[in-house]
């Protein structure tokens, strides 16, 4: 199965929600972000299985460097990724 990298500066509730949806399709979910998960968040991610937080300054660079070691890996922005990124739709 695929692992899905993901890289932002941080993340929120609606990410969680996001990853959740998808979450069946991947063995894994690894996300960067230069902010850790606070309140909700943070309750919500130590309940799912399979995903990785790391934090880092160079999100995008060490996300590409993991996307690059792993096989069968999607990339992709945080911002671009899921519920938010319908949000931010102007339509």
């Amino acid at each position: 199965m695929k692992t899905l990298i993901l890289y932002g500066f941080g993340i929120g509730v609606i990410d969680i929600r996001s990853i959740k949806k998808v979450r069946k399709q991947y063995e894994k979910v690894i996300v960067y972000v230069s902010k850790s998960p606070q309140g909700k968040a943070k309750e919500m991610i130590e309940e799912l299985d399979g995903v990785e937080i790391i934090e880092t300054l160079n999100f995008y660079k060490e996300a590409k460097k993991r996307a690059k070691e792993i096989q069968e890996s999607d990339l992709k922005d945080l911002g671009d990724f899921g519920d938010r990124a319908m949000m931010r739709d102007p339509c």
